[in-house]
């Protein structure tokens, strides 16, 4: 792994900040999608023009939104559910911290092959 390794206790510090922004960047993304659908729906000159321009001020931010998640150095998994990985090392082995929006804090560590469906307490590292 060449990102980023953090300590537990590094990546529930980030979790305040990484929270909101995931909850942010999961609405515009919903309401980018759903303009997509209206747009596709809509007739040409029936108001299109301005859902083009909602859409993308929308698409802007997502785009700052993805930059300052990845200035953290943590790995998106999953926009809608707010799935993000932490890269990290326990007993000289790659592991990723993982964490999904709505949990308190990180409490499971998977191997970077095990994904999700892998996930074990840090209890047990």
């Amino acid at each position: 792994m060449s990102e980023r390794t953090f300590t537990l206790d590094e990546a529930n510090a980030l979790l305040p900040y990484l929270a909101p922004a995931l909850v942010e960047l999961r609405e515009k993304v919903e309401g980018a999608s759903r303009l997509g659908a209206e747009m596709e729906a809509a007739a040409a000159g029936n108001g299109l023009a301005g859902k083009k321009a909602e859409q993308a001020r929308l698409m802007e931010r997502v785009d700052e939104l993805l930059g300052r998640v990845l200035e953290w150095r943590v790995i998106l998994r999953d926009v809608a559910s707010g799935l993000v990985d932490f890269p990290a090392t326990a007993g000289g082995e790659n592991i990723l911290y993982c964490w999904r929006l709505g949990e308190p804090e990180v409490t499971h560590w998977h191997s970077p092959a095990g994904g999700f469906l892998g996930r074990r307490r840090v209890t047990d590292l």
